[in-house]
């Protein structure tokens, strides 16, 4: 038999819920056992990984993806707000090569839970924890300067916030705030899960206080975890002094491949390889001088039905906005005959005379944190 903990009207929309929030649904309306252990829809308790991973996969049929990609247009746009003379923007793409395991602790009938956004009901991984397991990396990478200052006590132990160590500039402590933003990291497309299992031999060992022996029946526990081959998009926002953006690329470089994130890292879970050639060499301390490479060529894109306007002020600009995108700019020079050879003409006499905004096809082209607009054309 199985049942629900909550009254008769939540339990008649719980069955619906396929449609819906698959997070909200895992955190707040499974069903239970006879047990009253975590369990499927027919109360079988040793299911239940399996009936949760079901129902994830019919969530995910949903328009997800949509809120997804919005997500990381949000905190791309957010990145942008930061002047680029000032700060730094890293983005780091890492695949997972093995299973994550994020949210292990939280409360859960379970027992082995998973942090799942409550917004898009995904896995993701919180900022906090990429924050720490980025300043426990950073902290082991000192061991050898402390070591050749002599700055290692009997006890194997150094201040990490002294500050040769740049701890206190990069994660903060209790006087003084950090000059790093850590962004939650979410995957790249909506993941799929994996069942994993744990299986403890000597319960009688731990819980009785038994010697352990191999007469002892073994304990499967199964759990959710993010599937190998994932990838997800890592984010911060660093200032620029003191070489703090390339400390914080070689940390967190070091924190998701030889570290791990997430439970079970000694074991092996949470591994990362990190896909993006450009932030692998720059995620390494160099032991020799790289040569310059080329800088890849402006990124352009096309935004439909954009609204552009014109300012005639000073040398004159105008300025294009779309929905869900950033504000793009083109300045005048001189004489302003950029902005019109930049307009089609058929739109000069409203933009330029009537100083009108116009509706257009408007093709921009990324400049360092900025969009710069490329052509206004006629809406198609």
């Amino acid at each position: 038999m199985t049942h629900y903990p909550f009254y008769q009207l939540l339990q008649n929309e719980s069955q619906n819920m396929t449609n819906g929030n698959f997070g909200l649904w895992y955190n707040k309306l499974i069903p239970l056992s006879n047990a009253f252990k975590a369990s499927d829809d027919r109360g079988n308790d040793t299911r239940a990984a399996e009936f949760y991973n079901e129902r994830y996969g019919q969530a995910r049929k949903l328009d997800t993806a949509a809120l997804l990609k919005q997500k990381h247009e949000n905190q791309r746009q957010y990145c942008a707000i930061f002047h680029s003379d000032i700060y730094e923007a890293i983005q780091i793409e890492a695949t997972l090569s093995s299973p994550l395991i994020t949210g292990i602790g939280e409360s859960h009938p379970n027992e082995i839970s998973m942090v799942f956004d409550h917004n898009l009901g995904i896995p993701y991984i919180p900022a906090s924890g990429v924050k720490g397991i980025v300043r426990f990396a950073h902290t082991l990478s000192l061991i050898p300067q402390a070591e050749e200052k002599g700055l290692i006590d009997e006890k194997g132990r150094f201040d990490d916030e002294a500050d040769w160590t740049f701890v206190a500039n990069m994660f903060g402590v209790q006087k003084r705030k950090g000059q790093v933003i850590f962004f939650d990291a979410y995957p790249q497309s909506v993941p799929q899960l994996h069942i994993d299992i744990m299986n403890p031999h000597y319960a009688p060992y731990y819980s009785d206080g038994k010697p352990p022996a191999d007469h002892h029946n073994p304990t499967p526990i199964k759990f959710l975890t993010v599937a190998q081959g994932t990838a997800f998009i890592f984010r911060a926002i660093v200032k620029k002094e003191n070489d703090l953006p390339q400390k914080v690329r070689a940390a967190i470089g070091n924190a998701l491949t030889e570290e791990g994130i997430g439970a079970k890292t000694a074991v092996g879970y949470g591994r990362f390889d990190i896909r993006n050639d450009e932030q692998v060499a720059s995620a390494k301390q160099p032991t020799t001088a790289a040569k310059p490479s080329a800088p890849p060529p402006p990124a352009e894109e096309v935004w439909e039905n954009a609204t552009v306007s014109y300012d005639a002020g000073g040398a004159g600009k105008i300025t294009a906005q779309a929905q869900g995108k950033p504000h793009a700019l083109l300045q005048g020079a001189g004489n302003r005959a950029n902005l019109r050879a930049a307009v089609a003409e058929a739109q000069h006499k409203n933009l330029f005379e009537k100083k009108k905004p116009v509706k257009a096809r408007v093709t921009v082209r990324k400049a360092g944190n900025a969009w710069e607009i490329v052509k206004v054309e006629p809406a198609a």
